[in-house]
């Protein structure tokens, strides 16, 4: 017979069924196994290709926002220069000029930031900022990103004491919050923008420890401190400016 099983015992013929049974459910594991494998594979597959297309399509629209941006941002300059030269610019007009004209040594400068906004009325400084953070928005260059925020910052600081201005006319009260804001300013004096940086972190850590200390005052301090640090980096630049102008100038006429 067959594979000799006439050989064996009637208990070896079904001790040898069910191992043959269980070898055939092995081996259809593996198979289930090897497909659900294969599955995965492909699913992990499809989904690193949708990963990759969903990359490719947010560079795309960061690129586009970027291209929109720019051109949003040339547009504006242009429409500035052209209020300029029509004699009809407004104070972002002159700002916008001046920064974006900053490296052009043939450009005669003009709107020197903090000059323009240190002579506005109320309603022309809240006109300023809102067209201050319209360039934020538009100018992704780092250099000029850091020149609008601490524009806007200034500007916003001008737009309270303007108020705060007003408050003392109408309550002389008012005129010692005033006077302490004075106090505090002589505080940043002759400071560079590093040295107001390291103060500002100094004040900020003696504001965390919470000690013995008036802390609205520390407060108030801290809150001037940012402000005076945006200013004076302004400053800082403006003298960058000139002087690279001054020198191509005096080269020029020598």
């Amino acid at each position: 017979v067959e594979d000799g099983l006439d050989k064996l015992s009637e208990d070896q013929k079904q001790l040898l069924a069910k191992k043959k049974e269980q070898e055939k459910k092995i081996e259809l594991w593996k198979v289930q196994r090897r497909r659900e494998e294969r599955e995965l594979e492909q699913a992990a597959r499809a989904e690193e290709i949708d990963r990759a297309r969903q990359e490719r399509e947010g560079e795309l629209f960061r690129e586009w926002q970027e291209q929109e941006g720019q051109f949003h941002l040339e547009q504006a300059r242009i429409r500035s220069e052209i209020r300029i030269k029509d004699s009809r610019e407004n104070p972002i007009d002159l700002i916008a000029y001046y920064i974006y004209n900053a490296d052009n040594t043939a450009v005669e400068i003009m709107g020197e930031p903090l000059s323009v906004v240190d002579n506005l009325g109320l309603d022309d400084l809240e006109d300023l900022q809102a067209d201050i953070r319209v360039y934020m928005d538009l100018d992704k260059n780092q250099t000029e990103k850091i020149f609008w925020t601490d524009l806007e910052i200034v500007c916003k600081e001008q737009i309270r004491l303007v108020n705060a201005r007003m408050k003392v006319d109408q309550n002389p009260r008012n005129s010692i919050n005033a006077a302490v804001n004075g106090d505090v300013a002589n505080i940043f004096k002759g400071k560079t923008s590093s040295q107001l940086e390291d103060m500002h972190k100094g004040i900020q850590e003696k504001l965390k420890k919470q000690g013995p200390i008036d802390v609205s005052y520390w407060e108030n301090v801290a809150t001037q401190a940012h402000v005076a640090i945006s200013r004076t980096r302004l400053q800082e630049r403006h003298q960058q400016i000139t002087k690279k102008k001054d020198y191509v100038a005096r080269s020029k006429a020598t």
